[in-house]
Order: C-alpha cells, then sequence, then structure tokens
C-alpha cells in the first residue's frame, strides 16, 4: 500500500464510477464491478442497442414475473438504458431533506453536464463529461407536439428549466445518436486512475465488528480479500441490499420503501412505418399535472416499439405514460439463496390507480386528435376504450426500469451517507434516494454520486 487512503467502491456504475472519478486523485481507490469492462472506445452495441443478455442482472418482479433490466456492466444502468436525461422538479426533491434538496444537489448535476443547447444557463452545467442535447423531431413526434399544443400545452424547449412543463424534445445524454452514459464519459477519466477490477463480484463487505475493514471478492483472480479504510457501496437499488444482507449487516428498514415509476404502453400504428423511422430514439416529450397540482405530474412520450421489442411490427408506435410522483411503495427482501426478491407493487395505493387512470384518459385524447389527422391508426379493440380504466391500468402496468429508495436517507443511511450502526461504511447510488423524484434518475444519480464522493473527501479528511 501507498500509505494513502484506501478506498474500495463496490460496483461500477452511475454513482459508483462518478464517485471513483472524483476520490481517484485523493486516495487509493479500487472500483470493483462484477460485469465486463466493454473498453475504450465503446462498442457499437453498447451506445446503440437495447438488449443485452450477457450484461443484466436478470432480476425479476415477484408478483408479475416482468424481467426489470439493470446492468451488469461497467456504467451500470446507463450503459443499457434509453438514455433520457431529465431531472425533475425541483419541488420533488423536498422532501429529501437537509442536505439532499434541489438547491443541495444542483452543483452536482451542473458538474457532471454540458448541456449543448442550454449550457450558458445558471442551472445548467458547460463543462462536465455527460453531454445532454436535444435531438431533431421526426413527423410523428411533430404530430404528438401539434396534438398536446391543441389540448392547451405550452411548448417547453427545455425540460430541465426548473419548474417547467409542456411538449418539447426529450433532454438527452446522447452523441451522434448513441447513449453518453457513466461509461461512455467517465470511464475514460477513470480508468488509468483507480485500480479497476472487472468481472468480479463482491460477495461480501469484510466487517470487524461495526468497521467495515475490507471486501471478499471473486473473480479472475479467485477469491481474495481486498483490505480498505472505507467501503462504498454503489450496486443500486436492487444489488446494495443483497449486499448488506450478504454481509451479515444488520442496518435498520434495508430494501423497504422501494419505488419505481409506473409506466403504461398505449400501441397504435402509423399510417407509414417511414414516419416511425424518421425520428431519434428520444423524441418528444410531455409533462403536466394529473390535475390542478402541477407538482402530481405524468410523463407521454412516443416511440418506436420495434426499437426495443423485435417482434413488434416496423409499424408499431408505443404511446407511454407514466406517473410521477407515486405514493406505492415495494420492497426488495432476502431469498433463501441471498438474491434479491422485488416487488414493485405499482399502483397499489388506489389513489395511484385512479390517477394513472386519469393520465391515460388525456393520454387517449392525444391519441385520437393524431388519428384524426391519419398519421396514426387506433386498434378497434384498444385496452384503453373501456369506461372502468382503474382496474385496466392495474392489469397492464409495467414498470419504467427507475428503482429507488431500497436503502432511503433517513432511514438506511444518514445524511453522510453512512450506513447506520456502521463505521467505515457508505453508500453511493440510487438506492439512497428517500423517494423518487419526478424525472428519470439517470442524471440524478450521477449527481449522487458526484456529491457523495465529495462527502467521503470531506468526512476522511482528503478535500
Amino acid at each position: 500500500m501507498s500509505g494513502r487512503m484506501r478506498i474500495v467502491i463496490a460496483g461500477g456504475g452511475n454513482g459508483g464510477l462518478v464517485a471513483a472519478h472524483r476520490l481517484a486523485d485523493l486516495a487509493d481507490v479500487v472500483l470493483v464491478e462484477a460485469g465486463q469492462d466493454p473498453g475504450d472506445p465503446v462498442p457499437h452495441r453498447f451506445l446503440h442497442e437495447h438488449a443485452f443478455p450477457d450484461a443484466d442482472w436478470d432480476y425479476a418482479d415477484e408478483d408479475s414475473g416482468r424481467h426489470l433490466v439493470r446492468g451488469r456492466v461497467l456504467g451500470g444502468g446507463s450503459s443499457v438504458n434509453a438514455a433520457a436525461g431529465s431531472r425533475g422538479q425541483p419541488s420533488g426533491f423536498e422532501a429529501w431533506g437537509e442536505g439532499w434538496r434541489w438547491d443541495d444537489l444542483l452543483p452536482g448535476l451542473r458538474a457532471i453536464e454540458t448541456d449543448e443547447q442550454f449550457g450558458d444557463a445558471a442551472y445548467h452545467g458547460n463543462g462536465g463529461p455527460i453531454r445532454v442535447t436535444r435531438l431533431s423531431q421526426g413527423p410523428l413526434d411533430e404530430a404528438f407536439a401539434a396534438a398536446s399544443y391543441a389540448a392547451g400545452h405550452p411548448a417547453c424547449p427545455d425540460h430541465n428549466a426548473p419548474g417547467t412543463q409542456g411538449v418539447g424534445p426529450w433532454p438527452t445524454n446522447r452523441v451522434d445518436g448513441g447513449r453518453w452514459g457513466a461509461l461512455a464519459a467517465f470511464a475514460p477519466l477513470v480508468r488509468h486512475r483507480v485500480d479497476l477490477r472487472a468481472d468480479t463480484l463482491v460477495r461480501r463487505v469484510l466487517m470487524d465488528g461495526t468497521r467495515a475493514v475490507g471486501v471478499e471478492v471473486a473473480g479472475p483472480r479467485g477469491v481474495e480479500r481486498i483490505d480498505a479504510d472505507l467501503v462504498i457501496i454503489s450496486a443500486g437499488a436492487y444489488g446494495t441490499p443483497e449486499l448488506l444482507w450478504r454481509s451479515g449487516i444488520d442496518a435498520p428498514d434495508i430494501g423497504v420503501g422501494l419505488q419505481d415509476h409506473p409506466w403504461l404502453m398505449m400501441d397504435v400504428d402509423a399510417r407509414d412505418e417511414a414516419d416511425v423511422f424518421a425520428r431519434p430514439v428520444s423524441g418528444s416529450l410531455l409533462r403536466a399535472g394529473v390535475a390542478d397540482d402541477p407538482a402530481d405530474e405524468f410523463q407521454v412520450f412516443p416511440f418506436s416499439t420495434w426499437l426495443y421489442d423485435r417482434s413488434a411490427p416496423r409499424r408499431r408506435y408505443s404511446v407511454s405514460v407514466a406517473l410521477m410522483q407515486p405514493e406505492s411503495r415495494g420492497s426488495v427482501t432476502r431469498g433463501d439463496d441471498d438474491r434479491a426478491r422485488i416487488r414493485l407493487r405499482h399502483l397499489a395505493e388506489d389513489s395511484d390507480a385512479e390517477r394513472m387512470a386519469t393520465a391515460v384518459r388525456r393520454t387517449a385524447e392525444l391519441i385520437d386528435a393524431m388519428a384524426a389527422t391519419g398519421i396514426v391508426e387506433v386498434p378497434r379493440d384498444a385496452w384503453w376504450r373501456t369506461d372502468d380504466l382503474v382496474p385496466a391500468v392495474r392489469a397492464r402496468v409495467e414498470t419504467y426500469n427507475h428503482p429507488v429508495a431500497s436503502c432511503g436517507i433517513g432511514r438506511t443511511v444518514d445524511r453522510r451517507l453512512n450506513v447506520v450502526g456502521t463505521q467505515g461504511l457508505k453508500v453511493v447510488d440510487a438506492s439512497v434516494m428517500p423517494r423518487i423524484p419526478d424525472g428519470g434518475p439517470n442524471l440524478v444519480t450521477m449527481a449522487i454520486g458526484w456529491l457523495g464522493g465529495g462527502i467521503v473527501a470531506a468526512d476522511a479528511g482528503l478535500a
């Protein structure tokens, strides 16, 4: 050892990679990632494709049996997701409490990004590794926007401007059409500055009483011990509870409070197949209040079904709707094999189901307006054509793949991200969110990684 502090980071996703970047010059950092490091330059498939059976944790929802996509690869979820770059409304972070409200998170959000259209704005960044942009719109995006304007929704050129709502292009972390997440943006900045152990699973955190003193890992070198002065867990909303359990750590409320955005697809067919593909992956986005409360937001966006489901007809066009401030909470519990047992419990609360039904009705009006122009055709048996939408949305609800809050601040970890009841052990990932933001967790988790790295440095006297 060099005499400097040794920090082991268990997990190389959005939180772990960004934290490693902040700490690499201050300590000896060992970054342990269970999945592969695809290398630099990033292979084409990790920039453009959306199915990764060899880079997935193979989780499923216990109630529905639906597959839950989680990236088992350097960069984590941002290496396999749709590269949406939405932050959510400042009001959604108020419930996070002292040290984690919007004004606290904004420096991290600004530090990670270069916003190509609005980088000079006070609420944006203009020098970070993550490129955020808005892509050109295709005919179906334009038709969706026109229907939204006719319904009274305003134009929204920047969905990341605080307090704004309306319809406009998705903010997306893409470069030349490919996703630009932690793998593309941060891994090249980190590889030569840390001891990166890819294809290596952290089996457990090693404890001396209540103090973390290292990790036991299994990888190409076999099973080995890595001693550490500090261990940071960055294994995500499902993996962090798993690792805490495997380590025999008895912190409060592990796995309690899990949240995800409930998501539905309303499928139509484009009149012209060319219209579907004359658009980017991330096109138009509508954000609006479900009823009279603008803070109770729902999202609607259309996309090519075929890009995500190659069994779908190429004319198929999915208009998706998501409830962004759900009250329902799920759980991550420990299975007999120490794997996470996940219950998302979407729309378990009656208020969520009723609000989702309202959002679907409002979305159906937009679809009808598009159909009236002839650009899309609505199936005669469209599932949303019913007077009793509550059971219909409950039967069809899916995951937006935005799991957070399974080890939340104020429950499993304190406001300095320490695992309660331990020393030398912190969590820096999406699991620490106290509740779900009303944007995607992609950029927010990177901001947690940035701020978490700063907290680690300050608490250890490294800064």
